[in-house]
């Protein structure tokens, strides 16, 4: 077979999700009622069930709290996250996705890292993008779930929920 040809089987196309800070914080800060959610989405992330795409804006807001409270160790585990985890496109903010913003912001009021989460995430081709801001839902043009519904959509279960010997 030559270069660049698919074979009989090409690979699957892994669902793109966008993604804000609070996936991130919510998980590596512990946030009792989203934490579990938000880490078993990174974890399909990690085991190849799904692809990630988040604005580079994510870095700085998550950089902030631990900033300030003089948190170097989440500062690192951040930076290395962001720089390395599989499945994650961390985004700059090009021209376009300022564009996107801007009607987002024109149309729907939001503030400006809201709508340039969500236009990165258009910008990116992705197919919703997980926030539990409910505000962000009437948002025309991405269509914004929480996390337990993409974790649903996935066909991942809670831990303890439907495993072997168990019923759900």
């Amino acid at each position: 077979m030559s270069a660049g040809t698919a074979g009989p089987n090409p690979p699957r196309r892994l669902p793109l999700y966008g993604v804000d800070t609070m996936l991130f914080v919510y998980h590596f800060e512990g946030n009792e009622r989203f934490g579990p959610a938000a880490g078993r989405l990174l974890q399909a992330a990690e085991d190849g069930r799904c692809r990630l795409v988040a604005s580079v804006l994510a870095l700085l807001e998550a950089l902030v709290v631990p900033k300030r409270h003089g948190r170097d160790d989440l500062c690192q585990r951040y930076r290395d996250l962001f720089e390395s985890f599989p499945n994650l496109s961390l985004l700059p903010v090009e021209r376009e996705v300022v564009e996107i913003a801007s009607d987002l912001r024109a149309r729907h009021d939001l503030r400006t890292p809201d709508a340039l989460h969500l236009a990165t995430a258009i910008h990116s081709g992705a197919e919703a993008f997980v926030s539990e801001d409910r505000r962000l839902r009437a948002v025309q043009g991405v269509r914004a779930v929480d996390l337990e519904t993409i974790i649903g959509q996935l066909g991942i279960r809670r831990p303890g929920v439907g495993g072997e010997g168990e019923e759900e």
